[in-house]
């Protein structure tokens, strides 16, 4: 239990100076925005901090290492492509307008930005950190997690890649994309991200008490869906863009499923 303890220690404390050190790069940049671009990043330093915390180093703790890095890598990749150069955010510069100085919003957005997502990644990372601890040679529970991983990482890399090709093309603006995999799912990434994390938390349960982790994944599903993901984003949409409420009507929010026929 006490090697466990130093691991969430040492693991909190790499999340923490992770962000402080994005937010600390966002004030030069006045773009708190950067931490949408590298949060996959405090995600692999906490991986690579509990793997090099194992006191041993077997398939399952090789296999979480990969999942997680490959996962980061292209997400992190993707979002500075689609983020870099194009300013903050509108979610931060309507959090600038709470504040009435500079100083006090520096404060604010360590608060409510940086530090929690440093908390939230550091709960999602949970059944990784335990798979690293207390892991061992991987069954078929660690198989039917690759599987759902893998799954997860293909449907949001073609979801990210169809909205990319959509936004390109000038004649779809202020249009509703509804073709491909965003034909059966409003937010199809969102849920490819899911399965990414559920397929990790399926491998760690190869750990003793690795279930118990299930916290990770159902607290960031549930940040996903209810907080800033699929529910705040559909909203949105439909306030501001033309069809968005008739598509939402007929398709579906997150899981992938045909859409409903017309009356």
């Amino acid at each position: 239990m006490m090697d466990l303890l130093t691991l969430f220690s040492a693991t909190a404390a790499v999340a923490l100076a992770c962000a402080l050190a994005l937010w600390l790069a966002s004030i030069p940049l006045r773009d708190v925005s950067i931490i949408d671009m590298f949060f996959a990043l405090i995600m692999v330093a906490i991986t690579l901090t509990a793997f090099t915390l194992a006191a041993e180093r077997h398939t399952l703790q090789w296999l979480l290492l990969a999942m997680v890095s490959v996962w980061a890598l292209r997400i992190t990749a993707y979002l500075i492509g689609r983020n870099w150069g194009h300013g903050e955010d509108p979610r931060y510069t309507k959090l600038r307008s709470w504040v009435n100085d500079e100083r006090a919003f520096l404060w604010l957005s360590l608060r409510q930005v940086f530090l929690l997502q440093a908390v939230v990644l550091w709960l999602a990372s949970l059944p990784v950190q335990v798979g690293m601890h207390s892991g061992g040679a991987a069954g078929w529970l660690a198989v039917l997690g690759s599987v759902v991983w893998l799954v997860g990482l293909v449907t949001e890399t073609v979801a990210d890649a169809q909205l990319r090709h959509f936004r390109a093309q000038a004649e779809n603006r202020g249009t509703v994309l509804c073709t491909g995999l965003w034909r059966y799912s409003r937010h199809p990434n969102y849920f490819g991200e899911l399965c990414v994390w559920w397929g990790i938390w399926l491998v760690a349960c190869e750990a003793p008490l690795g279930w118990l982790t299930v916290i990770g994944p159902l607290a960031y599903s549930y940040l996903v869906v209810n907080v800033t993901g699929q529910k705040t984003l559909d909203k949105k949409l439909a306030r501001e863009k033309p069809g968005y409420a008739e598509y939402m009507a007929r398709t579906s929010g997150l899981v992938p499923w045909p859409p409903k026929r017309a009356p």
